[in-house]
């Protein structure tokens, strides 16, 4: 006993000076069928931490900053595990995105424990007090009592335990429904917590609390009988001379004999009187665990997430900040805990297209993304028969006709529900886009542009900053001396993001070009130019991300830029993922 004390006492001042805590930003932003993710982590990491994130990362940036891009599977950088979803189609796009950080994701066992433990405990229990109060005649109500109502009620308060120590983030709201639950139960009255307080020895109260509610499950209604039955919990003296004699007896040796026959298989299994002491003292570590008291636990790392999105997501459990465009998450989980939980969910309907063919938008937000999981479901045959058929709708009066009769040509027989009504593959969008068509279209995911803005005249001024330079293999980016100011700062910088003129193609008709095979090669399918990176737009801005070689005075010196020399440049733009990791929250 005098070793556990030990170890509790180095235990809890290691709990009170603390652990070392580490610190990680992560920001992210939606690119496609990618994300692109950068971590951050604080100067006290361990070198075998960034090891890690090494592998985990494609570039390493600086000694605590690191960049990838992901697909579905986002990494398990801070031990989490998330998914990042891209749902692409005619109608739209639609982003999810979830991750858990840190904490145990497998809770079940835990509690499992805990109930064999609360089932162990009781057990004890009712030995302990067979071995005092068997002979009286009222024993079997005590009996019956801690076997059916205490075991219960120790497994609903282990529960409301958990709730506090692993899943909620108001603990105290979780130990005043502990107290609640005991006092409608009827352990405990106000007058007890009155008498608590004025209490100057806690044991004896604690002894005289157990006395009096034992003496009311057991219904001993004679005072003397029930003081003389009751003499082992006088004080904490005859309290431990029972509990002696308790563990000596011949029952708890049969009973722990028994449950170690089972532990083990061992059926020939014998244990020895010097062997139930050891065994029974680890009953306290159990009452403990049965709590889920962590005093000793770690306080978890801290992790803000940031996720850059096209428009408000119309799902999320995050802070969003209409300014900055961005979602943000704090938090800091022990590792027993339930992970941290982040998601969002984006809808963003292609207006110009729904409204070409259903003349309005029909699916948007949460609708959008229930058909592009039914959408991505279908074969290449039914999605270019889908394609086709959405394609050839007019918008007309007659829309709604021409959607309700379409059935895919080749579906396998549908099956039949329990009102004996066929369901059919096309059931699921037809019934989205009725709703859409039925419903009062809302503005907010795109601009309503008004008909006298569309015939005034829209064009803008645009002035070159400055041109590319290749030479002599290097490449460069040379500003007119009257921006240089606008360099102050750049050199901090990983990347510098460049917006350039398509001169070369500044002719109408290459303006006008809508239409191309992506990369020049006519194996790809016709795509819209707005969907590619080709040269040829109705506006020839040109963006690409550059690696910054070295700046000196007017002049940047990057790896590489896909632009003719002579190109010239509108605008620059610093590393963006830097710039917002770096202020103050």
């Amino acid at each position: 006993m005098r070793y556990k004390s030990l170890l509790l006492i180095a235990a809890c001042c290691a709990a009170f000076c603390g652990c070392e805590e580490y610190e990680y930003t992560i920001r992210m932003e939606p690119d496609g069928d990618r994300m692109v993710r950068e971590i951050i982590c604080s100067e006290n990491v361990p070198d075998k931490v960034r090891a890690r994130l090494g592998e985990l990362y494609d570039k390493q940036v600086d000694k605590n900053t690191f960049q990838g891009s992901f697909g579905e599977t986002l990494p398990g950088d801070v031990d989490g595990f998330g998914t990042y979803v891209h749902l692409n189609n005619p109608m739209g796009h639609a982003y999810i995105y979830v991750e858990r950080s840190q904490g145990q994701d497998t809770q079940a066992p835990e509690i499992e424990d805990a109930f064999d433990h609360a089932n162990r405990l009781v057990d004890l229990l009712i030995e302990w007090f067979r071995t005092e109060l068997g002979e009286n005649l009222n024993f079997e109500k005590l009996r019956v009592f801690c076997d059916e109502t205490l075991r219960e009620d120790i497994k609903n308060v282990s529960l409301y335990s958990w709730v506090g120590s692993r899943a909620s983030s108001e603990p105290d709201a979780a130990f005043i429904r502990i107290l609640l639950y005991l006092y409608e139960r009827g352990y405990f009255s106000l007058d007890d917590v009155g008498r608590l307080s004025a209490s100057t020895s806690k044991e004896e109260f604690a002894l005289s609390f157990l006395r009096h509610m034992i003496a009311e499950k057991w219904e001993c209604s004679d005072n003397k009988e029930a003081k003389e039955g009751l003499e082992f919990l006088q004080d904490p003296y005859t309290l431990r001379a029972s509990l002696d004699r308790f563990i000596s007896s011949d029952e708890l040796r049969d009973k722990l004999t028994k449950e170690a026959r089972e532990q083990t298989g061992d059926p020939d299994l014998v244990l020895y009187p010097c062997d139930v002491p050891e065994m029974v003292d680890d009953i306290p570590d159990m009452f403990f665990s049965m709590f889920f008291v962590d005093i000793l636990g770690s306080s978890g790392h801290k992790v803000n997430i940031r996720l850059i999105c096209p428009k408000e997501p119309y799902e999320t459990n995050g802070q969003w900040d209409e300014q900055t465009r961005e979602l943000s998450w704090s938090c800091r989980t022990r590792s027993n805990e339930l992970p941290f939980l982040c998601y969002a969910a984006i809808g963003l309907a292609n207006g110009t297209y729904q409204r070409k063919h259903f003349g309005k938008v029909v699916l948007q937000d949460e609708q959008l993304v229930q058909y592009g999981f039914w959408y991505r479901g279908l074969s290449a045959e039914q999605r270019t028969e889908w394609n086709d058929f959405v394609a050839g709708l007019d918008g007309g009066e007659d829309v709604w006709t021409q959607v309700e009769s379409f059935r895919f040509k080749n579906a396998a027989t549908p099956a039949v529900d329990s009102d004996g009504v066929a369901k059919l593959l096309s059931d699921l969008p037809r019934d989205m886009i009725r709703e859409g068509l039925n419903a009062e279209e809302e503005g907010g995911q795109e601009l309503n542009v008004p008909e006298t803005a569309k015939t005034q005249d829209r064009s803008f001024a645009v002035h070159p900053i400055g041109k590319v330079l290749k030479k002599d293999g290097r490449s460069f980016i040379v500003l007119d001396e009257e921006y240089r100011a606008g360099l102050r700062g750049l050199d901090k910088h990983a990347y510098v993001t460049v917006v350039y003129w398509f001169d070369k193609n500044d002719t109408p008709e290459k303006r006008a070009i809508l239409e191309v095979h992506p990369r020049g090669d006519k194996g790809n399918p016709l795509t819209g130019v707005f969907a590619t990176h080709s040269p040829f737009r109705p506006n020839l801005l040109a963006i690409t991300k550059c690696d910054i070689v070295k700046i000196r005075e007017n002049i940047i010196e990057v790896k590489d830029i896909d632009a003719f020399d002579g190109s010239p440049v509108l605008d620059l733009k610093g590393d963006f993922f830097r710039f917002h990791s770096r202020r103050t929250e």
